[in-house]
This record gives structure tokens, C-alpha cells and sequence, in this order.
């Protein structure tokens, strides 16, 4: 753990540091010729650091996704060792299950996730059912009543993530929002999860949403088994750290 957090302290580091290192070295060289003017003797310097930290950024954001994608990978293989999981049905018998249990809810983390070309059935099949809208009216009253709602999603999720936001404020006020979002700009494929905690400690997770255009609907799993909600906590804590803040709506940072 320790050795983790010494690593991630490192990859955060090495490009400020380098970025440093590359400002001084060129200021001083100076392979432009710029020092004879001096207004300008440190462009080339910060030009190039610049440069540097970008880098560095896009190498760090492709890592943490490769670590997610690695991670979902091992979630499936560890899975199919258990047999703790119950069918729940299609996902708009699973998300009425959700409906029924909200009130009992203390957490929620959720990923919503899609994939050009199929967008349009998830929203005939599920986002655009009275099912999810129920889940919206229910979710925003109850977070502004202490529920913490936490999601993370791409580019398609972005307009329900705001909704809910704005529903949750209307009701709470900007800045008591309990409701906080991220957002992957990345397309590799995520599986589809919410993890539900209760008032009462125990906690469970519902997986295998993901809608195809394969003529069948997907029956969603859920499992109370400890490891399993485990492997998903630290699944969403990854895809968390490495989705960004929707700057589009600053209200909502």
C-alpha cells in the first residue's frame, strides 16, 4: 500500500519536476538566440516546459485508463469463481429494484458508460423508460435529504448527470449539492455497475448492464458477496481518479 502511494506520489511529481529541470537548462543555453532580447530570453523556456507538462499529463491520464481497463478485466475472471449472484432480470427490472430500496440507501456510486452505435436502444430500452425517470425524482429528493450520490460516465451521460444536479440544487441550494459526477473523455469500453450501501452497513452490487445490438437484452447480476462489492469499490475509486470535473458547469465543481 505504502509503495503504491510512493509510486502514484512519483507519476504525479516527474513532470512538474521535469518541466523545472527543462526551464532552467534551456533559459540558460538558450538555443534560440533570444537573450539579446530580453523581453522575450525566457519564452523559449516556458514554451518548452509547457510542452513538457502536457506530455506528462496525456502519459499519466493513459495510464490510469489502461489501469481500469486492466482492472474490469480481472473483475470478470474473479467472478466467475463465485457463484454469490442472483439474476435480477432485464435493466428496467433492475432499476425498479433500485427504486423500491433508495429510501434505505446511505451511498450510491454508479458508472454509466456507452458506445457510439447503440446509444439510441440503451435510451429506447432504459434512459428514456418512466422506470429511469423515477429513479431521477427519487435520487434527486433523497439527496438533498443526506443520500450521497456519486457517478461517473462519458460524453452520452453528461446531459443526465446535469439534470440531476440541477434537480438536487433546485431543492438543496448550489452549494449543498451531495451529488458529484465525473467524466471519462476516453472511449475504451467500461462495464456498467452501481454499487448500493445501506443505512444499515451491508452493501451490495448490480453489474451487466451494458445494452447491445444483439436482439437480447442483458440480464443484470447482483451480488451481496463482500469481495466481489469490493473489487467494484476499488474498479469505481480508479475510474473516479481518473475522470475530470465537468467544466462546463462550474456549479457543479
Amino acid at each position: 500500500m505504502i509503495a503504491g502511494r510512493h509510486s502514484r506520489w512519483l507519476t504525479i511529481l516527474v513532470g512538474p519536476i521535469l518541466s523545472l529541470i527543462a526551464f532552467v537548462v534551456t533559459y540558460y543555453i538558450d538555443p534560440l538566440n533570444f537573450s539579446s532580447q530580453q523581453a522575450y530570453a525566457a519564452l523559449p523556456a516556458f514554451l518548452l516546459s509547457i510542452l513538457i507538462l502536457l506530455v506528462n499529463h496525456q502519459i499519466t491520464t493513459s495510464l490510469e485508463v489502461q489501469k481500469t481497463s486492466d482492472y474490469s478485466d480481472r473483475i470478470f475472471e474473479a467472478i466467475k469463481n463465485y457463484m454469490h449472484v442472483t439474476p435480477i432480470g432485464s435493466p428496467e427490472k433492475a432499476q425498479s429494484y433500485i427504486n423500491t430500496r433508495i429510501s434505505s440507501l446511505k451511498e450510491v456510486k454508479n458508472t454509466s458508460f456507452n458506445i457510439e452505435g447503440i446509444k439510441e436502444r440503451a435510451d429506447d430500452k432504459f434512459y428514456d423508460t418512466e422506470t429511469y425517470s423515477e429513479t431521477s425524482r427519487q435520487a434527486a429528493l433523497h439527496i438533498s435529504q443526506g443520500l450521497i450520490w456519486m457517478e461517473v460516465g462519458d460524453k452520452f451521460a453528461v446531459g443526465r448527470f446535469r439534470s440531476l444536479w440541477n434537480a438536487t440544487a433546485a431543492l438543496v441550494g448550489d452549494g449543498n449539492v451531495r451529488y458529484r459526477y465525473r467524466l471519462l473523455a476516453h472511449q475504451e469500453p467500461q462495464i456498467n455497475f452501481i454499487i448500493l450501501e445501506y443505512k444499515d452497513g451491508s452493501s451490495e452490487v448490480l453489474f451487466n448492464w451494458d445494452l447491445r445490438n444483439i436482439g437480447q437484452d442483458p440480464v443484470v447480476l447482483l451480488s451481496r458477496e463482500h469481495q466481489i462489492v469490493s473489487m467494484f469499490s476499488v474498479q469505481f475509486d480508479y475510474l473516479w481518479k481518473s475522470g475530470s470535473k465537468d467544466h462546463d458547469n462550474s456549479a457543479s465543481r
